[in-house]
């Protein structure tokens, strides 16, 4: 057997007959199934962001006010200003280094 092949499992789908005229009559043949596979694993994907969004959201939802405060002192505390950021990539370009892209 092929290494390709064994990739795939033959499925059948029923569409509407609408949408199955207006597939037929905009994609050829020969790329119908590449075109149905790149759309349901981008839909599929897309199912998975929304699912890890809400995650996060609930998370975030569910910690209390100091929990949060926390965060946002510690995230102040390394957050890098303009001029730090300059001084670090002068440093490396006049030390030899190849600067960070």
């Amino acid at each position: 057997m092929p290494a390709g092949a064994q990739r795939f499992e033959v499925i059948s789908v029923s569409l509407p007959r609408d949408l199955l005229e207006r597939t037929n009559a905009l994609i050829p043949r020969t790329r119908r199934s590449r075109v149905i596979s790149e759309v349901l694993a981008s839909f599929l994907d897309s199912i998975a962001r929304k699912r890890l969004e809400r995650e996060y959201r609930a998370y975030y939802a569910r910690r209390s006010a100091r929990e949060t405060r926390e965060e946002r002192n510690l995230l102040a505390d390394w957050e890098l200003s303009d001029e730090e950021a300059w001084a670090i990539l002068e440093r490396e370009a006049s030390g030899g280094l190849r600067p960070a892209r």
